[in-house]
């Protein structure tokens, strides 16, 4: 296409129906029926001229068919997955049916944060606790506030990072996020909370050690970057 299509869940463009279809594989968490609108037909039609499947299509939203119908009718528009990868794709999409709501919420905020969309991510993540369900599933829980750590540490928030990468530790028992917990005390300027943290949670001298030099390596290489 001249014209790319611009997925907005994820600030995407695409200029192929291959390239729709990898999108869809890799973000198969978030997609809904609604992402697939008139608009999308159009573009089908108007910028790929594939008249045919634009038809297809426009009949399956018209009449409110399933998401696995949508999105196997893209996917056998073009060559890029095969048979196979195809009924792979649909035994997903029947996992994530079966999923309790809060997992989906979750492999949402995922795939917001793998495309560096934090907010949403955060959005996503917050959408999990007001759940009941989550009281069930502890393990989860802490990986998601793991998550929000990163997501806040790239807004820069990081007092809100620090936060949730020691809530995470409390239950994990994982240095991953002990030690950005601590780093995100020490680039919050938090030097009380640094030092409380390292004595309540025990931090060993050679653990100390090991992350100061890490610390100090990347703050030294961040200031040669031009980024």
């Amino acid at each position: 296409a001249l014209t790319p299509y611009h997925f907005r869940l994820t600030d995407t463009n695409v200029y192929s129906m291959e390239e729709v279809c990898y999108y869809i594989w890799h973000n198969i968490y978030m997609i809904q029926e609604e992402v697939f609108d008139r608009e999308f037909v159009m573009w089908i039609e108007k910028e790929l001229h594939m008249e045919e499947t634009s038809h297809k299509l426009a009949c399956l939203i018209q009449d409110h068919k399933n998401l696995k119908d949508i999105v196997v009718t893209i996917c056998c528009s073009c060559d890029y997955y095969d048979e196979e990868e195809i009924n792979a794709l649909i035994r997903l999409m029947d996992e994530i049916e079966q999923m309790p709501a809060y997992a989906r919420k979750k492999h949402k905020g995922d795939t917001y944060l793998a495309c560096h969309s934090y907010e949403k991510a955060l959005e996503e993540y917050e959408k999990v606790f007001e759940s009941d369900e989550i009281l069930h599933a502890e393990k989860e829980a802490y990986c998601i506030f793991h998550n929000m750590g990163v997501a806040y540490s790239n807004l820069a928030e990081f007092r809100k990072a620090a936060e949730y990468f020691l809530k995470a530790y409390e239950q994990n028992k994982k240095d991953a996020s002990l030690s950005q917990g601590l780093f995100a005390l020490r680039l919050s300027k938090d030097v009380e909370g640094y030092k409380k943290a390292l004595v309540d949670f025990d931090v060993s001298p050679e653990k100390q050690l090991q992350w100061e030099k890490e610390y100090t390596q990347v703050i030294s290489q961040s200031s040669q970057c031009r980024e």
